[in-house]
């Protein structure tokens, strides 16, 4: 039976538009579901993130030269808050570092962010707590994401999503149910 994992990306935006593009390109690819905040919806920020954290089987961060808007209450970045919630949840998390080589490419100034000291700190602390790959073009991104995906497909602890058409026995599954409805009408 084969599952298709949800993977949520988080990243800043701007400045790592083609990074995101072609991590959700690699995990499509792949056969699997990309997950993360692009557009607009009605629920706050706070409740979809955390809901479709929740619902994802992997965490998987891209970190450039920024921190990233804060929270309204400025305690931390939305990809800060999103990565600490995703490692309480007991997701699998690697991250994607964008070397300084990468970044200079860009047009920003990385060194004349603000909280400049806080993306220190975060970085750092990604570094030393999940595995983390170096990305000097957004070709290692796609890489990575094909050599680990399927290790994380693989194993039995990850549910992701199955086709309905992929359930060895629907019928069985349909008496069983019918069953435990009727005993549970029973008991009432």
């Amino acid at each position: 039976m084969r599952k298709k994992l949800q993977i949520y990306i988080s990243s800043t935006y701007y400045d790592l538009i083609e990074e995101r593009h072609t991590a959700v390109e690699a995990v499509l690819q792949a056969g699997h579901i990309p997950a993360g905040i692009e557009q607009s919806f009605k629920e706050s920020p706070m409740k979809i993130r955390k809901r479709w954290i929740d619902e994802s089987d992997v965490y998987v961060l891209i970190l450039g030269g920024f921190y990233g808007l804060t929270l309204p209450d400025e305690s931390k970045s939305y990809i800060h808050w999103e990565y600490e919630y995703a490692g309480e949840a007991g997701k699998p998390r690697f991250a994607f570092v964008v070397t300084d080589e990468a970044l200079r490419q860009k047009p920003y100034d990385f060194a004349a962010i603000e909280y400049y000291r806080e993306f220190q700190e975060f970085k750092q602390s990604v570094m030393e707590q999940i595995p983390i790959y170096y990305v000097e073009d957004v070709r290692h991104i796609k890489m990575v994401l094909h050599d680990q995906l399927p290790a994380y497909a693989a194993r039995d602890d990850l549910y992701g999503w199955v086709s309905g058409k992929d359930v060895l026995d629907v019928q069985k599954l349909l008496e069983e149910n019918a069953r435990l409805k009727a005993e549970l009408e029973k008991n009432k």
